[in-house]
């Protein structure tokens, strides 16, 4: 007698892969993260072990010389996670890795990169300054009052040991609006539920930015403490009004929203938005063009370098070899491709807007480079 199909199977039977699946579904992200370090682990562990086996070129001391590099990064909604991602698959070269090729991955020898979510830009400077993370993306603004001691960071001590390695792309502060509120212009959010990012996050610093600049007082709306995704779940629940992002565009989050018709793009511009660009060098104009998002016209707002920042006390060769990686040009495609903004990534551009010290690795590259004179 044949086997049963898997057709035949009652629906009241043990089945494995829906046990699994289930179980995957009710963890938490952080549990969700500790699992995947877990997989990573096994699969460093197999390559290193294929090497050996398959040219017997990789002895347990070779081994021992693998590099873990971690990228603090944002929700998993944003720009911030889906950008580490990339930049971590360019700059990783694990022993027994493909040879670099164009098109491919040309990445740092020895060298594992590995993507970390966090609540954003203020709490990155945070977690590098004092070694939690080797690496991470922050805002350009706060990233300046972090070295500095100032603004949110006021009272805290100076974060003197942070450096750059690469300015990366402009990130556009996005105000989404429920489709069915009255809100046009950021006016509106008066006595609106607004979403303005999580405490440790730069879209919280920006959006009180914004509401300073239009004289907005605090008191004459409902703040919520939210990331992204969570504020994005209040919007289609009709809990909130409205939310502020800060992320490149397109943002995959308010690219699902608006093709769901649940939520538009509003402006922030005009008067206010000029005073906040002239108080604040970091900010500058930025138009969000037709058609990045589905169905939307250019959207006037303001932006922000994003920039990728470690400490001083990083290896120097280790640095200057992961921003050549990121810069061979044959990881260009591999950046262009993976997401819009990776292909504002750029040499020229790298140095511009850096609000502190360059990592002395990187700088080495972009004099080397010619990128900076000596």
């Amino acid at each position: 007698m044949s086997d049963p199909s898997e057709n035949d199977t009652p629906k009241t039977g043990f089945s494995l892969s829906r046990v699994l699946r289930q179980g995957w579904e009710r963890m938490s992200s952080w549990d969700k993260e500790r699992v995947a370090y877990v997989l990573l682990g096994a699969v460093v562990f197999g390559v290193l072990a294929l090497g050996v086996v398959r040219s017997g070129a990789w002895t347990s001391d070779e081994a021992g010389k693998v590099t873990f590099f971690r990228i603090a990064t944002g929700a998993t909604g944003g720009t911030y996670f889906r950008m580490g991602e990339v930049l971590a698959g360019v700059i990783s070269r694990p022993p027994g890795g493909d040879p670099c090729e164009l098109g491919g991955r040309c990445g740092v020898d020895g060298l594992i990169a590995v993507v970390k979510s966090s609540p954003g830009s203020v709490a990155n400077v945070r977690n590098v300054a004092t070694g939690i993370f080797e690496s991470g993306l922050v805002q350009a603004n706060v990233l300046d009052a972090a070295f500095k001691g100032e603004g949110i960071f006021k009272g805290e001590a100076p974060r003197e040991n942070l450096r750059v390695i690469a300015n990366l792309y402009p990130e556009a502060l996005h105000l989404v609006a429920a489709m069915e509120s009255e809100i046009e212009t950021v006016a509106d959010l008066k006595g609106k539920r607004v979403a303005i990012g999580s405490k440790g996050s730069g879209t919280w610093v920006d959006a009180h930015a914004i509401m300073d600049a239009f004289g907005i007082r605090k008191r004459s709306l409902t703040l919520v403490e939210e990331d992204a995704n969570r504020a994005a779940d209040l919007l289609l629940s009709g809990e909130i009004d409205a939310f502020f992002m800060i992320t490149g565009a397109p943002a995959p989050l308010i690219r699902t929203l608006i093709l769901r018709d649940a939520g538009r793009l509003v402006p922030i511009e005009g008067a206010p938005a000029e005073g906040l660009r002239i108080k604040n060098a970091h900010y500058e104009g930025y138009t969000i063009e037709e058609g990045v998002y589905p169905g939307t016209g250019a959207i006037d707002t303001i932006a922000v370098g994003a920039m990728w920042v470690t400490r001083a006390d990083m290896p120097e060769e280790l640095v200057h070899d992961i921003t050549r990686a990121l810069f061979d040009d044959r990881n260009k495609e591999t950046l262009a491709l993976s997401h819009p903004e990776g292909a504002q990534i750029a040499p020229d551009t790298a140095v511009r807007g850096v609000p502190i010290f360059l990592h002395p690795g990187a700088e080495r590259y972009y004099f080397e480079k010619g990128i900076l004179a000596r």
